[in-house]
Formats: C-alpha cells, sequence, structure tokens
C-alpha cells in the first residue's frame, strides 16, 4: 500500500446537464423575476455552460495526525479527512467546471440589469451543481455506496484548507484536461468550478454544520457547533 501507483484521470468532455425550470425556480425562491424571463435566461445559459470534469480513483495508504498519504505519492493535510477517511480505503479526487463562456457573458445577457445579472450567476451555480451531481453519482456506483463531498476551503477552511488545492491540481492536471486554472490564491479559475475528495464515510459530512457564518445562501444544514477531532490530536477551532 506505500508504494506509488500510477494515476489513471478521467475525462468527462461533456457532462449531460438538464436545466428544469420548474426544478430552478424552487431553488432561486425569488419572485421578482416573471417565470417567461427566467425561462429566457435558461435557454440562453443552456448554450453558453460547457459542463466538464476530470476525477481520478487512488488510495488512502497512510494517515499520520492531519496529513493523508495517497498511493499516488501525494499527501494532503486536513483534519476532517484524516478522521473520516481509513487507510487502504479508494477515494475519488475531482475537478468539476462549467466553463467560462457564461461567467463572462453575463454583463452582455444582463443587459445592465443587477437582478438578471444575479439570477445568472444563480443559474451557473444551479448547473454547477447539477454536474458535480453526476459524477457523484458515478463514484457512488464505482464505490458502491452513497459518498460526502470535502472541498478544500469549504466552511471556514480550516477542516481542508484551500491551499490543498495544490495537491488535487497535482494529481488531476485541471489546465490541461479540463481548463481549470489555480491563482496564487488557490482561487479556480473560471470561478463556476469545484474541486475536493468523494469518499465513503461513516456518516455524511457537510461542511455548513460546522460553520458558524450567518446569512449564508448556500447553507445545506443548521450550524451545530465547532467540530473536535478524536485522533489528530489538536482541536479545530472555527
Amino acid at each position: 500500500m506505500n508504494s506509488q501507483q500510477p494515476i489513471q484521470r478521467k475525462v468527462i468532455d461533456h457532462i449531460p446537464v438538464e436545466l428544469d425550470l420548474e426544478e430552478f425556480l424552487r431553488v432561486l425562491r425569488v419572485r421578482r423575476l416573471k417565470k417567461k424571463d427566467v425561462d429566457l435566461l435558461l435557454r440562453r445559459c443552456r448554450q453558453l455552460i460547457e459542463p466538464k470534469a476530470v476525477y481520478a480513483f487512488v488510495n488512502v495508504s497512510r494517515i499520520e495526525m492531519d496529513k493523508v498519504k495517497l498511493s499516488s505519492g501525494d499527501s494532503l493535510r486536513s483534519i476532517i479527512l484524516a478522521e473520516m477517511l481509513e487507510e487502504g480505503q479508494k477515494i475519488a479526487l475531482y475537478v468539476v467546471t462549467i466553463g467560462g463562456r457564461l461567467e463572462k457573458a453575463i454583463p452582455r445577457e444582463s443587459e445592465g440589469s443587477i437582478l438578471k445579472a444575479w439570477t445568472l450567476e444563480k443559474i451557473g451555480d444551479y448547473a454547477l451543481g447539477k454536474a458535480s451531481a453526476h459524477i457523484r453519482s458515478h463514484v457512488e456506483e464505482v464505490l458502491g455506496g452513497a459518498v460526502s463531498s470535502f472541498s478544500p476551503g469549504s466552511g471556514t477552511g480550516k477542516l481542508f484548507d484551500i491551499k490543498q488545492q495544490k495537491t488535487i491540481f497535482k494529481v488531476l492536471d485541471p489546465p490541461r484536461t479540463v481548463g481549470v486554472d489555480l491563482t496564487r490564491s488557490h482561487l479556480m479559475v473560471p470561478r463556476k468550478s469545484v474541486s475536493g475528495v468523494f469518499a465513503a464515510t461513516r456518516w455524511e459530512y457537510i461542511a455548513c454544520q460546522f460553520c458558524p457564518r450567518e446569512r449564508c445562501e448556500s447553507r445545506r444544514r443548521p450550524f451545530s457547533g465547532e467540530y473536535y477531532p478524536l485522533n489528530c490530536g489538536q482541536k479545530a477551532s472555527l
């Protein structure tokens, strides 16, 4: 398990993503735009998004404190990963994006309307979520069950630091495989991109439950308090 294994990246150049009007309206929860106007924006966005992904399966070779060593020879430092994963476990590293065309077109497509620009941003988020769900479903088929998603910088970032993007990018090479670059501050370009780790866990991890930030539109679960690691020998102070 400690020997380095070659990485077999899987690239999907076109992820089938259906932008459903009724579903999006339920997600949007804003009534100031007419339904027909939202429908027109969705139709336009279907022409602008380019959902694609790169992912790879690796094994957890060893866990030492907050360091998770991978069969690729790389390591991820994360309190939550070290707690939730097990040695010998197969996990998936991933990067998903909808490309940069929508992002570049928003000023033009919004026609100077702040509300339209905001709605277009939300459509981008919605499309990215659908693309990510598609990859997650495939990973779950391979691993044989439900998985949790861990993204660098999610929540407060203290359980999985955004700097760990460097390892994911080293393994997957998304600038070449799917056209996603990493800035010096470890942010992804295009913005409508997401990266992380999919892994089977004892209970579903959702970063929101350990993040105290209020008024977060993306919140999926209420804040349940700070996370206290059992095995890492240190306290995660949020």
